[in-house]
């Protein structure tokens, strides 16, 4: 499925935002000690946290095989990214779950991550960058999405754990340009509490959808602090390990599919065509 998914791309989603932890030498050695293990601590997490992707991100067409290159000003359709590398075996089956729930015009979000420029690595990347820049709202970068411009009667963005920072920053810019947002969805988002009240505020946004995973035994919750997710750390480690809490949606386990399907119900019933 996901290779079927990687030979329909769209187009791409575009950031300007430099790397925000820097492994140069003089840099780290310039960091405080405090901030380094900090920065350390997120690392770990690897696919848990979330935060800014470095350019490009390529969007993939689930249904309707049109492909479009010109910048898409006023998109429409859904895009989903997912936690941090962006290529999960989860994401193409949560896809199609998405479609045989009854959303259409569908697009992935796959290569918006530093996985893209220096391979596993870039996962931990996505992380750092977690939680210094992207939980928080940003307000001096351009994003936009080419390649959505085929149709549909909705504009959707969904993220889960590092996508869902993509998702709010993808909403925050378009609402900024007077460009309506029908549905942003944040599922097991470490969004920082500002932040995601600014977007509830939003006039352009017109419903935020916030899922937590708190049933599950996940520490991560839209609004939490930054020390609270430092604090998570070694708790995300484990559940990383046994594809539980946050992990739940992301795991390839014997009740996967059932997993999925349930969270498409979810979003279905949110409104999200």
């Amino acid at each position: 499925m996901r290779k079927m998914l990687r030979g329909r791309v769209a187009s791409a989603l575009r950031s300007n935002l430099p790397p925000t932890c820097s492994t140069d030498e003089g840099t780290q050695k310039s960091m405080k000690r405090g901030a380094k293990w900090i920065c350390g601590m997120l690392a770990v997490v690897g696919a848990v946290v979330l935060t800014d992707p470095p350019p490009p991100a390529a969007l993939m067409r689930l249904s309707t095989a049109t492909t479009q290159q010109a910048a898409a000003d006023r998109p429409r359709g859904t895009i989903y990214w997912g936690g941090a590398g962006l290529d999960g075996d989860y994401i193409s089956p949560q896809l199609q779950a998405l479609e045989e729930a009854g959303l259409r015009n569908l697009y992935v979000g796959f290569d918006s991550s530093a996985r893209a420029y220096v391979g596993p690595a870039g996962m931990f990347i996505d992380a750092l960058r977690a939680g210094s820049t992207y939980r928080f709202e940003e307000q001096s970068r351009t994003w936009s999405i080419r390649g959505m411009n085929g149709g549909g009667r909705q504009f959707n963005l969904i993220g889960y754990s590092y996508g869902s920072l993509l998702a709010a920053q993808t909403a925050n810019y378009y609402a900024s340009i007077g460009h309506d947002i029908d549905h942003l969805v944040l599922i097991g988002s470490p969004i920082d509490v500002d932040f995601l009240h600014a977007l509830q505020r939003n006039r352009h946004i017109r419903k935020v959808v916030v899922i937590n995973l708190a049933e599950h035994g996940d520490p991560i919750y839209a609004g939490m602090s930054s020390w609270e997710l430092v604090k998570a750390t070694p708790i995300l480690v484990d559940q990383m390990r046994r594809g539980e809490g946050h992990f739940y949606y992301a795991a390839i386990a014997g009740d996967s599919e059932t997993r999925w399907k349930t969270l498409a119900g979810r979003v279905f019933t949110e409104g999200l065509r």
